[in-house]
């Protein structure tokens, strides 16, 4: 019998899109949301008895973290605590006893079926090793280099004609609580110059492609998902489709058998069950692979064009057939 655990956080929408679901089809499930670990859940990993329990306050209900069959893994986020009268190395401290005994649990729950497995989607974003992946089994890619080499950087520069973008190599959030930002994939105007600059980190350099659209495919277990993005539509969005202020019109298409396969290829590849993987059509009709985001969001994908995407990752969950 099925019985699936939900990892993530209280803010998590694309969870309830499972949650209905798994209603639906009145399928047991208990949605753990790990900020609220030293609120209203508690856990106690009992290893001299083999007890492994998640306590929840509120509905007064234990969870044995053995019967679970199926584990939906989202966006587990650390629990906050006051920290008033704690030093630097105190905070630190807690926080990573929370988070080790969080990977406890994770480990207690290796023998369930994950979508996806945890150390695999860690694994997976890695953009420079994403590229490797996808170039061997046949996808084009942009020209790339990952260099704080300021000549090899401007070497780079001049054989793409000046036609380049630089983008972050792992995520373009900067967290803070007072100013968060996003550092969005950039258009570079003119050769890098400042050789200080280049050589303090490394830089993400690639060739700018022109697009008739960007197309974001939802990968679940063998099945397809692709919406293009009309991002050629908004002068700001031209480079980067995230970065506009206005929503962009969406719909569906259908994919090239062989680009198909290369996307279930990449799954695969990449041990994964779920995949967000962004393509470029470019003007002359092919399909560019940029890269994967192995536990992205695709609520709004489903909202917008009515791809049944939660009901495939719940016929996984249930079936356990990829």
């Amino acid at each position: 019998m099925t019985k699936v655990l939900i990892i993530t956080n209280k803010q998590d929408l694309t969870s309830d899109f499972i949650i209905k679901e798994l209603k639906n089809r009145k399928i047991e499930f208990y949605r753990f949301n790990s900020e609220e670990l030293n609120i209203t859940c508690s856990v106690t990993l009992n290893i001299t008895d083999d007890k492994f329990i998640l306590f929840d306050k509120i509905s007064k209900k234990s969870y044995n973290l053995k019967l679970f069959t199926s584990v939906y893994f989202r966006r587990p986020e650390i629990p906050t605590f006051d920290s008033s009268s704690l030093n630097t190395g105190e905070i630190q401290f807690i926080k990573n006893e929370i988070a080790y005994t969080l990977e406890g649990i994770y480990k207690v729950l290796r023998n369930a079926y994950w979508i996806s497995p945890i150390f695999s989607i860690r694994e997976a974003e890695n953009k420079i090793f994403q590229l490797e992946i996808a170039k061997s089994i046949g996808f084009k890619i942009p020209d790339s280099i990952v260099t704080n080499s300021f000549y090899d950087s401007v070497d780079f520069y001049n054989k793409m004609n000046g036609e380049c973008i630089i983008k972050p190599i792992r995520s373009g959030l900067i967290e803070d609580n007072n100013n968060p930002k996003v550092i969005f994939t950039n258009a570079l105007t003119m050769r890098p110059s400042s050789k200080e600059q280049v050589e303090f980190s490394p830089n993400f350099f690639q060739r700018n492609i022109a697009k008739r659209y960007d197309i974001r495919v939802i990968v679940v277990g063998n099945t397809t998902f692709a919406t293009l993005i009309h991002s050629q539509n908004n002068a700001e969005t031209k480079i980067d489709w995230r970065r506009g202020e206005y929503p962009l019109k969406h719909t569906k298409t259908e994919l090239p058998d062989s680009i198909k396969k290369k996307c279930i290829s990449m799954l695969k590849e990449l041990k994964l069950r779920f995949g967000a993987i962004d393509l470029i059509l470019n003007k002359k009709h092919e399909y560019i692979f940029l890269e994967i985001n192995p536990n992205g969001q695709w609520a709004w994908i489903e909202k917008q064009t009515g791809h049944r995407i939660s009901k495939e990752i719940v016929n996984l969950l249930e079936n356990e057939n990829f």
